[in-house]
């Protein structure tokens, strides 16, 4: 009996794992079609590009910014102005390209992992391409863009229908590079830093054959921001380690807050940040390795690094992983990355260090008594770090409100702080959270650097509540607890730390006044036997704590942080197309004329009579000037009709004298 139970058992197992594996390649060639449709609308909007460069130009406004932008930030040749130019120009007409074709976008954002794959890390190491990620790239020209969009590590960036790329296999000057050490055009080693007497590779060197590249490594015209983005069903691990490689411009003469950036982040299912980290190009931070180039400008570069975030916070819960890359500001100096192994290895020793609190949800918490709440989490220096301090922030609505400077509890690599409720205030109301920072110094040539990690603690909801502290639970029965909206707000508007257990009859009362009866509490909401909403009776039900809010819902909310549908975006197109323009010469004509466009080309030629009755019609090669004899046309006036290249009809009147 044994023996059969065991074999079953296995073949469960078995069957289980085939089931899922078939999911995972039915997913992977799903993917596989979609990014290469998103390829092919690649080579149709650079086909368009190129169709209608010399269609649109610039708007004067914009070009009179692009050139006093750049004399305000840098010292520039006429060469690189023409090219921030291009830049800007290739922009617009990409965004010309979307909003002329808006069914394009699709193939551009992932489609949803299944949830039985969960968090298998699904082309982690780009081995099978990129099925499962999302690629968007804001060029931000300048200075159309302004500089309100750069803050920095702080600045947000979203996939739009005009900002979504889809990665071009060893296109170094591309905004998103899928590197590939079996195409192609291959680099072995950064071209940059090898131009420059440095070999880093291009590959993380103990991994596989691909990995992938944010942003290129050119500047003026455009500050590029360039993201990669991946939605996690279920996070089910502590820890997502990844590989990355930077090279980044620094000029000595900005301030440190409009340098390139590399910012990584996990985020939560409501888009609360529940790890990040974020470089900003630094010479004093021995992260980095410094070539001096000029007075005006030094390379930095790391060689390949180990990192590590901390998501045991939203363990069981939805997450997604998002890794930017950006330029300087003002748009002149490069930042660039190369990322691997995206939760596809484990860092024996994280370089940039570690640190994580533990997930706290305290609704109204002992005030009269005083009873202190516990906050520890760990930590992890950076590589030859030193701890200096750990405090902890309490923060109402992004605003700091108390502050502890030490932990009560401090050992080699945990810390515990005792919270009394008082730190809150005499009479504290709303949600509260914690912020963990901590403090490293580091000795660097330069001088001692410090690092600082900051994190949150980033369980679903506030860390702690004081929002009309109720009751923890409730049980509402018929015919004693009926109701229906037009009962008094105090019956129909009921709401719990804990749950309810509702057995009650919601009746129609008044359905035009969109008010109906509402439950929630923080755990469940839960409808037993006896219960009924009888048809057209307005009742809503959801899980949220005491809030004192009691919001009609008529649908769930959208809980996917990265919906698979971008957002509707109007964005001004700067372009002023080019009016097409030719000549007949001579006009009046008794005989034979020649037509004569400017700065175009057709293909096709019609005469037609002042009425509308065609005269002579006819294909040409494409040109830029024809002859027509019109000695055998009745005199009197004639329209001649010419068809460019790119389909536009232009007309003029012939006067046959």
């Amino acid at each position: 009996m044994y023996k059969i139970l065991k074999t079953v058992i296995v073949c469960a197992i078995c069957f289980n794992s085939y089931n899922i594996s078939a999911q995972l390649s039915e997913y992977l060639n799903s993917e596989e079609k979609r990014i290469s449709s998103a390829n092919q609308i690649e080579v149709e909007i650079q086909k368009f590009i190129d169709t209608n460069f010399n269609n649109y130009v610039l708007s004067k406004e914009v070009t009179d910014d692009l050139i006093n932008h750049l004399r305000s930030e840098e010292e520039f040749t006429d060469a690189e102005l023409q090219n921030a130019i291009r830049k800007t120009k290739v922009y617009e007409l990409r965004k010309l390209f979307f909003s002329q074709n808006p069914d394009k976008k699709d193939s551009y954002f992932a489609r949803p992992i299944p949830v039985s794959v969960q968090q298998t890390c699904v082309n982690g190491d780009f081995e099978n391409g990129t099925a499962g990620y999302s690629f968007w790239s804001d060029a931000h020209p300048q200075p159309a863009s302004g500089t309100a969009f750069f803050l920095s590590c702080a600045t947000p960036t979203v996939p739009t229908v005009l900002n979504v790329v889809t990665p071009v296999t060893n296109d170094l000057n591309a905004a998103v590079t899928l590197i590939d050490d079996t195409s192609p055009s291959y680099q072995q080693y950064d071209p940059t830093l090898a131009g420059l007497g440095v070999n880093i590779p291009t590959l993380f060197p103990t991994g596989g054959n691909k990995c992938i590249k944010l942003n290129n490594e050119q500047g003026f015209g455009s500050s590029d921001i360039t993201t990669v983005s991946r939605y996690f069903p279920t996070i089910n691990q502590e820890t997502i380690d990844f590989n990355f490689s930077l090279v980044m411009d620094n000029k000595p003469a900005h301030g440190q807050p409009i340098q390139p950036f590399f910012r990584v982040r996990v985020l939560d299912q409501f888009n609360n940040v529940v790890d990040e980290i974020c470089i900003v190009a630094d010479p004093d931070n021995c992260l980095f390795n410094v070539i001096y180039v000029s007075r005006n400008r030094r390379v930095l570069y790391t060689d390949w690094i180990c990192a590590r975030l901390n998501v045991g916070e939203i363990l069981g819960q939805p997450g997604t992983i998002e890794f930017t890359v950006s330029d300087c500001q003002p748009s002149a100096h490069f930042g660039t990355v190369y990322i691997d192994n995206i939760c596809g290895s484990i860092c024996a020793s994280p370089k940039l260090g570690a640190l994580n609190t533990n997930t706290t949800n305290i609704n109204c918490p002992d005030t009269i008594g005083n009873t202190p709440i516990q906050v520890c989490g760990t930590y992890q220096p950076p590589y030859n770090a030193t701890l200096v301090s750990i405090t902890l922030d309490i923060t109402q609505n992004g605003t700091v409100v108390g502050t502890l400077s030490a932990p009560t509890q401090l050992t080699a690599n945990t810390f515990c702080f005792s919270v009394l409720p008082s730190m809150f205030g005499v009479s504290p109301t709303g949600n509260f959270e914690f912020q963990i920072n901590a403090n490293f110094s580091v000795n660097c040539p330069a001088g001692t650097f410090i690092y600082t990690i900051s994190d949150n603690s980033a369980g679903v909801g506030p860390d702690v509540t004081f929002i009309d502290c109720c009751l923890a639970t409730l049980t509402v029965t018929s015919p004693v607890d009926d109701l229906s909206n037009l009962d008094t707000v105090v019956l129909k508007e009921k709401e719990r730390s804990d749950w309810i257990k509702a057995a009650n009859i919601v009746s129609v009362g008044n359905n035009a006044l969109s008010n109906g009866v509402v439950y929630h509490a923080a755990n469940y909401v839960e409808l037993n036997p006896g219960f009924e909403a009888v048809f057209g009776a307005q009742f809503s039900a959801y899980p949220e704590g005491c809030t004192a809010s009691y919001a009609y819902k008529t649908q769930l909310p959208n809980t996917n942080a990265r919906s698979s549908e971008a957002p509707n975006v109007d964005e001004t197109i700067n372009l002023i197309k080019v009016s097409k323009d030719f000549a007949i010469v001579p006009n009046p004509s008794s005989s034979t004329i020649e037509i004569i466009m400017n700065d175009a080309k057709f293909n096709r030629v019609s005469v037609t009579t002042i009425d509308g009755k065609i005269v002579d019609e006819r294909n040409v090669e494409k040109t830029d000037k024809t002859l027509i004899d019109v000695s055998r046309y009745a005199n009197g006036i004639y329209i001649i009709n010419v068809t460019t290249e790119d389909v536009q009809v232009c007309t003029k009147k012939l006067i046959k004298n």
